[in-house]
């Protein structure tokens, strides 16, 4: 996770970018439609939300993120939910959204493996049953294809605090901080999106945008009004 800034990345392509973007494609293609049938939130409808703190403890400047280029302490808004709100004894896909109040930026996780393709592989968990989860689709930096991940580092249902962890496509993953949640509360209605909201020093692939963000509006036109 390593790479000094410059001004905003140009998206790079790559093997990695382009096969990061295909399981991410078919699914919003996918749930955007559900949205439209359902006229309600595709994926994730029903979870836990809390005020956060997003904590810098291990720098990376190298990376060209801002957020990652110093120690500092940054509030957040987070939202733990299962992908399709399955009854507790089936397996579902596990999820995290971030959301950080200054910049404003919405950072996705689900749960996925951790190795070099693992990472961009979907994992369902059964209920109870937590690990880690990445952002699944890479996004353009100045170091290269960029993935985050969070791990649970302490007991809770769900978990209360995770270690922030990010990777250069397959490389190795590297700890940047961690996340900690004040408390979880009932749900309320809230939407993320990670195409329109994007971490400074960070785009979208070109490929991941053009098939992304056509479902993203869908699922926004299709279901109730959220912030």
């Amino acid at each position: 996770m390593p790479q000094e800034r410059s001004a905003t990345p140009a998206p790079r392509t790559g093997l990695v970018g382009a096969l990061g973007a295909v399981p991410g494609a078919v699914l919003g293609a996918t749930f955007g439609a559900v949205a439209k049938v359902r006229r309600t939130k595709p994926l994730h409808p029903v979870g836990r939300v809390g005020d956060a703190t997003l904590v810098v403890t291990d720098p990376r400047p190298r990376l060209g993120v801002p957020l990652l280029a110093a120690e500092g302490t940054h509030r957040c808004f987070a939202r733990w939910s299962r992908a399709a709100g399955l009854p507790s004894p089936l397996p579902d896909v596990e999820g995290l959204a971030l959301r950080l109040e200054e910049p404003r930026a919405d950072l996705l996780f689900a749960s996925t493996g951790t190795g070099s393709v693992g990472r961009y592989l979907l994992t369902p968990r059964g209920s109870g049953s937590h690990g880690t989860q990445t952002t699944l689709l890479p996004v353009a930096s100045a170091a290269g294809p960029l993935l985050f991940a969070v791990t649970p580092a302490g007991d809770g249902e769900p978990p209360r605090r995770y270690t922030l962890s990010v990777a250069c496509g397959s490389r190795e993953w590297e700890t940047v901080g961690r996340v900690e949640v004040d408390r979880w509360r009932d749900d309320e209605p809230t939407r993320f999106d990670p195409v329109t909201h994007m971490l400074p020093g960070t785009e979208q692939y070109p490929v991941v945008r053009l098939l992304r963000e056509p479902s993203y509006l869908l699922a926004r036109k299709a279901a109730s009004p959220r912030t």
